[in-house]
């Protein structure tokens, strides 16, 4: 007698590796939202830098600091992810300049900050670690 021999995966078999690939997609996909926001906020990061040196440049022409971006010797790229801020002391002593932007569509806004010292912050941050 003749044994007849199936080819390919049974039902089980399939169900088994699908639920393999949910499990390791469940895990790196979360990773990998996190990796894509983190490297948002490199603009944040990038753009206050240039907003400080030019805070730092307008000073020494004027002897202060100014609130307004468009007195500094910068370019801001018109699609830029954050909207950007200055504030300065009456006196012009000293400026915080704020990046704002939700980067992963939650509620959370990420928020950046930079002195005149040159102290780059994350007040919000809107990549949660996990």
């Amino acid at each position: 007698m003749g044994h007849s021999y199936r080819e390919g995966m049974s039902l089980i078999e399939i169900m088994i590796t699908m639920v393999i690939i949910a499990i390791i997609a469940g895990i790196a996909y979360p990773r990998y939202q996190r990796m894509v926001a983190k490297s948002k906020q490199m603009e944040a990061k990038t753009i206050l830098q240039s907003i400080h040196m030019g805070e730092d440049l307008f000073r020494t022409t004027t002897d202060k600091y100014t609130n307004n971006l468009n007195e500094l010797d910068i370019e801001i790229p018109g699609d830029t992810r954050y909207a950007y801020s200055i504030s300065i002391n009456e006196s012009g002593t000293s400026y915080l300049a704020t990046a704002v932007a939700n980067i992963d569509s939650d509620p959370v806004m990420d928020e950046w900050q930079i002195d005149q010292g040159n102290n780059l912050v994350n007040t919000v941050n809107d990549v949660i670690e996990e």
